[in-house]
Order: structure tokens, then C-alpha cells, then sequence
């Protein structure tokens, strides 16, 4: 699938490609935009969700304390209220009369206390004669003292809050849940214990301290003990239920903000505060979507603009690539024509950019092309130099050729991964080869540029063919002539190896002997025979194609390549046995590559 995308991509015009490249180009950064957008926008509406919220929680915390403060106040008011002290104080009396008379005036205090506390749901007396004594509207009380009476014993004065539980009195017929204050009394007088006070809150009043507070529709603020079960909360059906169990909780435990957390499918911000007084910790949870869901409306419409300026933008794209890639419709088929023999053409591009460069530099080579095939060479170096790059130039088609060859036939063995790689090293090889248009390139290039050959041929002739290299890195940036070890490696693979029983191997060496640059390329193929061999470098012997039968061919047009590009006293030496292999040794003056001998 990727593939044939690729193919067809390759296969558009560059009109086409400009504007496909652009438009997804322009999508992609459109639709990064708007995500990053989201993500900053998102944070910035959660950190002020986690600050407004946790904002709240204090000032829910805040009235708490005043209510639990105001609470141990009235209580104290209640034991220091000088009827009470009284009447509980007074010895116990077989008279009714006098026993209903201070139980009465024992509510009446009591019944003042909280008639002017709205918080504050009932006031409950115990004396140490299970005498008890409430605040009036009360019902069905349930005597609770012995278990405080126990733990307050050894202290003067007992004070205690019972977390949120289901009330030991009905009020109006009802049941209710409530906290609870217990304070042991004395007598104000003697300091001897007298009783023991309840002072109870309605949970209702607590859960309406936050229950105003908005935090999103489906946000809810609720109270849980350290054990993790809901000790207030306006959703009465979630009282005394336990949140242990949801991963939010062990943190709402030891910290204080807000984090996100995934609940139910959805994420939530919970925010939380603690409050010491009862270990109580107060949580608020908002769904995100809620949050954000504005910052969603903005992203979807800054979508929908962001697609009509792509769709503006590919019609602007259409336009200016139209007016880019015409003057490149006239140069190819000005070059058609060029390529046809034509050389009486002429571009005529009036725009100054690069395209305009190019025609420019076309027209130069058009008339240096015509100029250099009517022009006589006089000088015979000129004309012997033309006609060794004749000769150069027959070794790059023959070996292209085999190479396609090579390919068809790995195609037709549906050997995929090798014709990808044969493709992909012939490729570098004319890379190197074409790159920069100099004839004379480093010693370096020049064994990319082999070792690139030989790989080529590596996947042609599979283990039939093995080489090594052995250069001594020092030779590196010393100039060369381009080609010189391939036709010899070519030499030594079609007259050498080719014929040879078994595997062939090559080795190419690289040395400085004697201030000269000596490369060497060894086979181990069948060699040449001695009356042959001693007919290649001679220069009687015009017949090209004998040589070329022979194996020659490449080696003597080296030779007298580099003759001709470094003097007489450099080129190639030929030693050979029959039958065990050959030896081609290589002499060239050390010049770096800026030019300078050494």
C-alpha cells in the first residue's frame, strides 16, 4: 500500500505535487494548531477550575469552623447556665412536684439555648441519676452517657465530637443524622462531676454550608471521614457510603488541590482540602467535559475555519503553481527537442529566479554543445583526450546494461529486497560517477565508488564472488582519475573469475611506496597467458576489438588515461600466471586534493 502511494505521488505532475504536498501540509499544521490549542486552553480553564474550586473548599472549611467553634461555645454557655447548675447540682428529691419543676426549668434553659441557635438541633442533659434532660420536641432518647462517662472519667473536663450517625432521639417523629457534641459538666461551685451534655447538629446544615456553591452542573461537594465514608453530602443517598475503593481517594488523603482522575469512563477533576478538626477531608469533582466544554465549541469552529482557509489556500496553491511550473513545461520541451538534434533552439524566459537561471545556463550549454561538435580539434593531445572519453564512456552503458539485465531477472524471481538494493546501489554508483563533473576526484571516492561496482555485482553473482580491501586510510585525500578501478575490476571479473571453476576473489590494496600512490587489484582467476599479456600495453597493436577479446581493452585505455592526465612515468604494471591468477599494479603521483604534489 505504501508503495503504490509512493508510485503514485512520483507518478503527478510537480503542478499537482505542490498543491497535495501543500494541502496536507497545511491540514496537518491546521489540525496541530487546534490540538495544541485545546491542550494549552484546557490547562489553563482546569487550573482555574482547580483554584476556584479549592477557593470554595476554604471558605466551606471556613464556616465549618465557625459553626463547630460557635457549637463548644453555646455548650459551655449550656453547663455554666446558672439554673442548670442548680437544679443538677441540688440533691435528689422524692418530691414530683419538685422534681417536674426542675426538669422543667432545666428545658426552658436549654430550649433558650437553642431556640436562638438555628444550627444547633438539640441539647441533651444526662446527670448521674439517668435523669435527662433535652431541649424540648424531642422524642424516644436513647441514653448514651455510660459510654462517656467511662472515657471522660479520669479527665475534669471530658470534650468529644461523634462523626456524622444517626441520631439517639427523634425530633417531630423523625430520625436524622447528626454530629454530635459530648461535654462532661462539674459544678461550678464544688468541681464535682455533674453530668453530661449532648449538643447535636443537624448533617442537613452542614451539607447546605456548600450546597449554593456551583462547580458545573454535575459537580458535587462532599465531606468523608479518613476512612473514606461520606460523612456529609447534599446527595443524602451517597451518605455513609465509602470512596475507599476510587483511585482519587489515598491522594485526596495527602494532599491538598487538584488532579485529574479517570471515574466511570470519563475524567474528573477532584479537588480537595483537609480539615483537621474532625480528620475530615472535603472533596469536589467536576467532570473535564464540563470544563472544557467551551474550549470545544472553540476548537470545532477554529477546525471549520481552519478547512476553508486549506480549501482557499489549495486554490491560491493551484494558481501559483500553475504560474511556477509553466516556464518548466517550455524547458522540457525544449530539451525534447535538444534531445531530438536539435540545437537551433532557444529559450525565452524573461522571469529572474532560479528558473530563469536555468534557462539562461540551458541556452550557454545549447550553443557551447553546437559550438564544441562544429568546432575542428587541432591539437592531436585534444583530439586523443576526446577520444579516450569515447572509451571511458563505452564501459558505463556495458555495465548498465548487465545491471538491467540483472534487475529483469531478479524481478521475474520476485527477489524484491535485492532488486531494491541493486537499484538502490547503482544509483550511488552513477552518484559517484556523475557527482561534480570532474574527471579527477580523491582516492576516497574512487573506492566508494568501486566498492559500490563490486557490491552490485556481489548481488548478481551471490557467493561465487567475495573481495577485500586493504587501504591504508593515509591515501584517502589524494587525487585520482575517475574510473580508474573499475574497468580494471571489470577486467578481472569477465577474463579472470568468470571463466575460473569455484569461487573468484579479489583484493584491492592501497599504499604510499616511495612517495608514490601504488593501488593494486589481485584475482585469483585464470589469469593471462604470457604472449597475450605482453600485447596489451603495446602500442603498435591498434586493433581495439583483439584487445578487447583478450581482456585488454579496459586496462590499456587506463593506462593511457593516466598517462595522459599525470605523465609518462605513471600507469599500469601487469603481472600474471596462467591459470593462478593476476596482479594490477597501480602507480600515481601523490597529490592531495587541492592540487599539490608532495
Amino acid at each position: 500500500m505504501g508503495k503504490k502511494l509512493t508510485d503514485y505521488y512520483y507518478s503527478l505532475s510537480i503542478n499537482k505535487k505542490i498543491t497535495l504536498s501543500f494541502m496536507l501540509a497545511l491540514s496537518v499544521l491546521i489540525i496541530l494548531l487546534a490540538v495544541i490549542a485545546f491542550r494549552i486552553s484546557s490547562g489553563i480553564l482546569i487550573g482555574k477550575a482547580i483554584e476556584n474550586t479549592a477557593q470554595n473548599l476554604k471558605l466551606v472549611s471556613e464556616k465549618l469552623e465557625i459553626i463547630f467553634d460557635n457549637a463548644e461555645n453555646y455548650s459551655k454557655i449550656a453547663i455554666t447556665n446558672n439554673t442548670i447548675q442548680d437544679v443538677i447540682g441540688a440533691p435528689q428529691s422524692t418530691n414530683e412536684l419538685e422534681n417536674y419543676n426542675k426538669y422543667y426549668a432545666t428545658q426552658e434553659s436549654l430550649r433558650n439555648i437553642v431556640d436562638s441557635k438555628t444550627f444547633v438541633d438539640s441539647l441533651i442533659l444526662y446527670d448521674l441519676h439517668d435523669n435527662i434532660y433535652d431541649s424540648g420536641n424531642l422524642g424516644n432518647i436513647r441514653n448514651v452517657s455510660d459510654i462517656y462517662f467511662k472515657k471522660f472519667a479520669n479527665s475534669m473536663y471530658g470534650v468529644e465530637w461523634q462523626n456524622t450517625h444517626e441520631s439517639n432521639y427523634l425530633k417531630g417523629n423523625d430520625s436524622r443524622n447528626v454530629i454530635s457534641l459530648f461535654q462532661k459538666f462539674n459544678s461550678s461551685k464544688t468541681g464535682v462531676p455533674l453530668g453530661l451534655l449532648q449538643l447535636s447538629i443537624d448533617e442537613r446544615y452542614i451539607a447546605n454550608q456548600f450546597s449554593n456553591i456551583d462547580i458545573g452542573t454535575s459537580g458535587n461537594i462532599f465531606i468523608v471521614n479518613k476512612n473514606g465514608i461520606v460523612a456529609s453530602d447534599t446527595r443524602k443517598d451517597k451518605l455513609y457510603t465509602s470512596i475507599s475503593n476510587y483511585d482519587y481517594f489515598p491522594w485526596a488523603l495527602d494532599n491538598e488541590g487538584g488532579k485529574v482522575f479517570r471515574m466511570d469512563g470519563q475524567d474528573y477533576l477532584v479537588v480537595s482540602r483537609s480539615y483537621p478538626r474532625f480528620d475530615w477531608v472535603i472533596i469536589g469533582t467536576v467532570p473535564i467535559y464540563e470544563i472544557t466544554k467551551d474550549n470545544q465549541v472553540l476548537t470545532e469552529k477554529f477546525i471549520g475555519i481552519g478547512a476553508l482557509f486549506v480549501l482557499a489556500a489549495v486554490i491560491l496553491t493551484i494558481l501559483i503553481s500553475k504560474s511556477i511550473t509553466r516556464p518548466l513545461n517550455v524547458i522540457k520541451e525544449t530539451v525534447r527537442d535538444v534531445q531530438e538534434g536539435n540545437l537551433d533552439v532557444k529559450l525565452n524566459i524573461k522571469s529572474r529566479d532560479e528558473i530563469g537561471a536555468l534557462a539562461k545556463e540551458f541556452n550557454k550549454m545549447v550553443g557551447n554543445t553546437k559550438l564544441l561538435m562544429n568546432n575542428i580539434i587541432e591539437e592531436q593531445r585534444q583530439k586523443r583526450e576526446y577520444e579516450l572519453a569515447v572509451m571511458q564512456s563505452q564501459i558505463n552503458p556495458h555495465f548498465l546494461y548487465n545491471t538491467l539485465e540483472s534487475i529483469c531477472g531478479l524481478a521475474d524471481l520476485k527477489r524484491n529486497a535485492d532488486v531494491v538494493k541493486i537499484v538502490n546501489q547503482l544509483a550511488q554508483f552513477y552518484r559517484g560517477v556523475l557527482s561534480k563533473g570532474s574527471a579527477i576526484i580523491t582516492v576516497e571516492d574512487e573506492i566508494v565508488i568501486t566498492q559500490t561496482y563490486l557490491e552490485i555485482l556481489k548481488i548478481r553473482y551471490g557467493d561465487q564472488m567475495t573481495y577485500a580491501m586493504d587501504i591504508d586510510p593515509v591515501v584517502f585525500h589524494y587525487n585520482t582519475i575517475k574510473l580508474l578501478l573499475q574497468p580494471i575490476v571489470e577486467n578481472s571479473i569477465y577474463h579472470g573469475l568468470k571463466n575460473k571453476r569455484g569461487k573468484g576473489h579479489i583484493d584491492i590494496a592501497g599504499r604510499i611506496v616511495e612517495d608514490r600512490l601504488i593501488l593494486s587489484v589481485s584475482d585469483n582467476g585464470v589469469g593471462i597467458p604470457k604472449e597475450k599479456l605482453e600485447t596489451i600495453f603495446n602500442p603498435q597493436d591498434t586493433n581495439q576489438d583483439k584487445n578487447k577479446n583478450t581482456g585488454g581493452f579496459g586496462l590499456k585505455v587506463t593506462d593511457e588515461r593516466i598517462k595522459l592526465y599525470f605523465g609518462q612515468e605513471y600507469g599500469l604494471e601487469i603481472r600474471s600466471v596462467y591459470g593462478e591468477g593476476m596482479t594490477v599494479t597501480i602507480a600515481l603521483p601523490t597529490i592531495d586534493k587541492g592540487g599539490n604534489a608532495e
